[in-house]
């Protein structure tokens, strides 16, 4: 996980206009699967934890995040991690996580990226953006939406 969060930040401050600090914070988003079909192996569900999009858990510390992703001795069986939001103090890391919890490395996505089941993603990018050299660097908040001023 800390290795996923700082390859987040690394990536999006080669990316992104606005300073985004070393420090993290997480906005969790649970149950982000589709979780209707029968589960598999040692599969299990936390459906109590789901929450209507856009709401998020948080921000929550490392270690708070932590113990929401490891239950039971099980994790998602893949977490999306990428920057969302910062503040002169924190860089926000969303977490889109699935639903289903396990702990059969088979299970885990992402096995290839070092750091399973957690894959790296950039912050939205604004629209017609095509790369660093031909684009540039982007704002943030292209997009009006700052999820941590939006739930303060």
């Amino acid at each position: 996980m800390l290795e996923a969060s700082m390859k987040a930040v690394s990536w999006a401050q080669l990316h992104v206009m606005n300073y985004l600090p070393s420090s993290c914070s997480y906005l969790l988003y649970p149950n982000q699967s589709y979780d209707g079909n029968p589960l598999k192996e040692d599969e299990e569900l936390f459906p109590e934890d789901s929450i209507p999009f856009p709401e998020f858990i948080g921000p929550l510390g490392f270690e708070e995040a932590f113990r929401f992703l490891w239950r039971n001795g099980k994790v998602p069986e893949w977490v999306d991690v990428g920057v969302q939001a910062c503040d002169a103090d924190l860089s926000y890391l969303q977490l889109r996580c699935c639903g289903r919890y396990t702990a059969v490395d088979a299970l885990l996505y992402h096995k290839f990226e070092g750091y399973q089941p957690f894959h790296v993603q950039s912050p939205p990018l604004p629209p017609n953006w095509k790369s660093l050299e031909e684009s540039g660097k982007f704002d943030l908040y292209w997009h009006g939406k700052n999820p941590i001023a939006e739930n303060q």
